[in-house]
């Protein structure tokens, strides 16, 4: 990759001062050898499937931890004693366990 030389840098060096600062933000370069940098020369911007997914993302994160009527369908259950789990799903969630304990 190649880095262009920018006017700040030519001046620098044309100075014999070394331009690079590892403190501080680069703009302070700019004006620390008189040099303005170019306004509007970089710019950034999300496409359209970005913008998207940053708004599903947020609306997502907007979403309750804790799915309130879920909840309360399975303590009602529970309570009552209607509550069944099924043989596929206890075999699987045991078969998973055992997996996690065998990596550990």
């Amino acid at each position: 990759m190649k880095i262009e030389d920018q006017g700040a840098f030519e001046v620098a060096r044309a100075a014999g001062v070394n331009p690079v600062q590892r403190t501080g933000p680069v703009f302070h370069l700019f004006g620390a050898y008189g040099v303005a940098p170019t306004p509007g020369a970089d710019s950034a911007s999300l496409s359209a499937q970005a913008q998207e997914l940053r708004n599903l993302t947020s609306e997502v994160k907007a979403l309750p931890d804790i799915r309130e009527d879920k909840l309360a369908a399975l303590e009602s259950s529970m309570a009552n004693g209607t509550w069944q789990v099924s043989v596929d799903d206890l075999s699987e969630a045991m078969f998973r366990l055992a997996e996690l304990d065998h990596q550990a």
